[in-house]
């Protein structure tokens, strides 16, 4: 299979809105100019959008030669077939790790999801939560521990007032 082209817009090179050193923005924009080189295909210019640069139908939209499908759940998971390749969709971090645990037992594997990283990391995140939790609950222990102390003290001083009346 030949090299794909790269369409562009004429003067990319001399500005960088339109793409010098920020290929984010590397896009092409139509030549629409009266005397535009490359609307006329003048030799030595950039090359112009022609039907005949479209690629084959069979293997347009394909990803490594397999029909992408999004998966945003087990039974989309479970419906992938041989010539499909699964991309993870939107999906929340409960659902995503049971579908990197599965995709981890079964050895599938899904183009935007590296299993073992992603529970790592979640068991990490997982950890740290816990152990705010922890603290959270220590300092609501002391909080009640010193308000029952205070509120003992004033049932004390209103006892001893009473006590010498």
């Amino acid at each position: 299979m030949a090299k794909k082209q790269k369409f562009l817009v004429e003067e990319w090179v001399h500005y960088s809105r339109l793409g010098r050193r920020r290929k984010k923005l590397l896009k092409y924009r139509k030549a629409r100019g009266r005397d535009n080189k490359v609307r006329l295909k003048m030799k030595g210019h950039l090359r112009n959008v022609d039907i005949g640069f479209r690629g084959e139908k069979s293997k347009r939209g394909l990803i490594k030669e397999k029909n992408p499908v999004v998966i945003y759940n087990l039974n989309d998971l479970n419906n992938l077939k041989t010539k499909e390749i699964g991309i993870l969709g939107k999906v929340g971090n409960k659902k995503r790790m049971e579908i990197a645990n599965y995709c981890l037992k079964n050895k599938i594997e899904l183009l935007n999801l590296n299993h073992n990283k992603f529970l790592e990391r979640i068991e990490k995140d997982m950890k740290k939560r816990k152990e705010e939790r922890e603290k959270l609950r220590g300092k609501r222990k002391e909080e009640k521990k010193k308000e029952e102390i205070k509120s003992e003290i004033k049932t004390d001083k209103k006892e001893n007032m009473e006590d010498k009346k």
